[in-house]
């Protein structure tokens, strides 16, 4: 082989990187180095820390299970889950000591624990300015996803209509300020996209490759894939099981009746993965759903606010939870469709998205795609009405296809304009990129994110619950973030004064009481004067009952906050 003269090599050089595979190269990591200044600046303007009592939730679960408990076992212990639990065991056991989560998806929290290996949970913040460690630790993981939906964005473009729409979708979607909002939550919320969107792509391979062919079965493995990323997607978050009418749908609709084979591999594969969930409830005794179909009565005329999770006695059948159903259907989904809905993402591409479903593209399996997603949609209204704010979340699992229909149906629409001059193309494209990312800029003008407290201070939280050994039990109106920050058993305040009483006599005695500015702030007539809280005032006023088992208290940032005890534990640290 001949070696070529050095200058030939010189000129080669130049070549790919002037117009060659260097050009490609530089433009990618420009690329990156954009998504990167994106995460960095909003990252260093808005996060302080958690500041979501579900996110505080599913941080506790992730550290139980990296420490001690592979069967989803919870520090944050609801009266309600109290109940059900008990009722449950043969023993009449709450089993407060490794109490089973009976709420949440199982996956995000087995993630978490896998992104906490070798984290040190004892390190507070030495100022009220510095991040919880562990917390670090949640948001890039959170934020490595959300790099993945990007990714999934440009390639679901790149099959669905061209590589320009697709490049300009992902760099939407990167600009979108709820993208990064959601990743800062630590709720999970990118982690179940990532599934749901993937699976939706490998469903749309799927139909890609039925309407190509009639005879070949090449188009089976995508269908298995998808139905496991959805499987994936519901044990991360349990309101991704919209998503399987809609991709039942689409299928059904490719397929054209020729094969029910396909749809029923595809409900047979999403049941595996669904089934560790239910499997695991039912081996531990308890119904396949556990507490979910309760929380309907959540915010129901008969447990406003909270007050159906701070029930210890429950005397609820399948007739009351079919009765409430209406109320919450005419109340919530009306709140969703006005408020969230319309303004998903942004208000302008929600618009123009809404609009393409008068108009028919001429590619199937782009054009039957919208309608499953339709579907999925509503479905996802009607189980965020029942179930609230938290099913509500995944709505942002469908911003990436508005991204991309919309955008296509906008470039649609600017070529019909005919605009003669190239710069008024690029004017009217920066002007949708104004319009998509002035949230995040909004958002990024002072004030800067403020921190977590009130009512969050994860040193103060840790001082009191470090005046509790770690097999003593504390009371509070925020037994999330005990759990999460203190590592203590925390049960959230209960009902009524009665209910504690019961759970200290009769299941395990409480070493403290903390109540925060959740309880303290809220108004005085309508709410601590009401039946939720009228009980527990006169000790909140520092009259406390001659029996009451906590008699000494302590101001904590007066007046924020007040910690009960048996004794003066405060002078014992």
């Amino acid at each position: 082989m001949v070696k070529k003269p050095f200058e030939s090599r010189i000129q080669d050089l130049v070549y790919n990187v002037d117009s060659g595979i260097g050009v490609t190269i530089i433009k990618l990591l420009l690329y990156i180095l954009f998504v990167g200044v994106v995460i960095v600046v909003y990252t260093a303007n808005q996060y302080k820390g958690l500041r979501d009592a579900e996110a505080m939730e599913y941080a506790q679960l992730g550290r139980n299970i990296s420490l001690e408990a592979p069967w989803l076992i919870t520090k944050n212990v609801r009266p309600l889950s109290i109940w059900y639990v008990t009722n449950a065991s043969e023993d009449l056991s709450a089993q407060l000591g490794r109490h089973p989560d009976l709420i949440h998806a199982p996956l995000y929290p087995a993630l978490l624990a896998a992104s906490f290996i070798g984290i040190d949970f004892d390190r507070m913040p030495a100022g009220p300015h510095e991040v919880y460690a562990p917390e670090t630790r949640i948001m890039l993981l959170n934020h490595f996803f959300s790099v993945l939906v990007g990714i999934m964005v440009l390639l679901l473009g790149r099959r669905l209509f061209d590589h320009r729409i697709a490049l300009i979708g992902m760099s939407l979607f990167f600009l979108s300020d709820m993208v990064w909002r959601d990743s800062l939550s630590g709720t999970g919320i990118p982690v179940a996209t990532f599934f749901a969107v993937t699976a939706i792509y490998a469903m749309v391979i799927a139909v890609g490759r039925l309407d190509e062919s009639d005879t070949s079965w090449n188009w089976v493995l995508p269908v298995v894939f998808s139905a496991l990323l959805c499987g994936l997607a519901f044990l991360t978050r349990f309101a991704a099981v919209v998503l399987v009418p809609g991709l039942l749908v689409y299928l059904a609709w490719a397929m054209r009746g020729r094969c029910w084979m396909g749809i029923l591999t595809f409900l047979g594969v999403f049941m595996i993965p669904a089934s560790v969930w239910m499997g695991r409830n039912l081996f531990l005794g308890f119904g396949p759903l556990g507490l979910l179909p309760y929380l309907i009565l959540q915010g129901s005329g008969d447990f406003p606010g909270n007050a159906l999770e701070r029930s210890l006695e429950l005397n609820v059948g399948i007739g009351t939870v079919l009765s409430a159903i209406p109320d919450r259907l005419q109340r919530e989904f009306r709140t969703f469709y006005e408020g969230s809905m319309l303004t998903l993402g942004n208000g302008i591409l929600i618009a123009i998205f809404i609009t393409t479903y008068f108009y028919r593209f001429v590619r199937f399996p782009v054009h039957a795609l919208r309608w499953g997603l339709a579907l999925s949609f509503v479905l996802l209204m009607v189980v965020g009405a029942l179930f609230g704010e938290s099913a509500f979340g995944f709505a942002s699992m469908f911003w990436p296809f508005v991204i991309l229909y919309g955008l296509a149906f906008f470039m649609l629409l600017l070529e019909r304009l005919q605009l003669r001059w190239v710069f008024l193309n690029r004017t009217v494209i920066g002007v949708l990129f104004l319009l998509v990312g002035l949230p995040m800029i909004f958002t990024l003008m002072p004030p800067r994110a403020r921190i977590t407290y009130p009512p969050y201070s994860p040193r103060l939280i840790h001082f009191v619950s470090n005046m509790l050994e770690p097999t003593e039990m504390i009371c509070t109106d925020m037994s999330w973030a005990t759990a999460w920050y203190g590592n203590r058993v925390s049960v959230l305040l209960p009902y009524s004064v009665e209910q504690f009483y019961d759970i200290h006599d009769y299941m395990h005695r409480f070493s403290g009481l903390y109540f925060t500015l959740i309880t303290r702030d809220q108004p005085f007539i309508s709410v601590l004067q009401s039946s939720a809280y009228e009980t527990w005032m006169p000790i909140m006023e520092g009259r406390i009952p001659g029996d009451f088992p906590l008699p000494r208290a302590i101001p904590l940032l007066p007046p924020d906050q007040i910690f009960f005890s048996d004794r003066a534990r405060w002078e014992e640290r």
